[in-house]
């Protein structure tokens, strides 16, 4: 029986495909720091493979240029 923390190769799979996802926002971000959007999806991709420290530092920016847009970050950083 496997254990309920076994993830499995496609879940292994997924996580390297969100860190390369990651890498490619983030390069688009040097070109855009302040698109809420990028700044979003960064924030979520982190969520994904348990970064939440990195996920809650996007939040902290972006909340200075979209308010609504965090929210919407901190309600998947926890899950309401």
């Amino acid at each position: 029986m496997l254990g309920k923390n076994y993830r499995g190769v496609f879940s292994k799979m997924g996580e390297g495909l969100l860190e390369r996802y990651i890498e490619d926002l983030k390069k688009e971000l040097e070109s855009k720091p302040e698109d809420p959007e990028l700044l979003f999806k960064l924030g979520v991709a982190y969520v994904r493979i348990g970064k939440t420290d990195s996920a809650r530092e996007v939040y902290k920016k972006l909340k200075g240029i979209d308010k609504s847009k965090a929210k919407e970050l901190l309600d998947t950083i926890y899950e309401v």
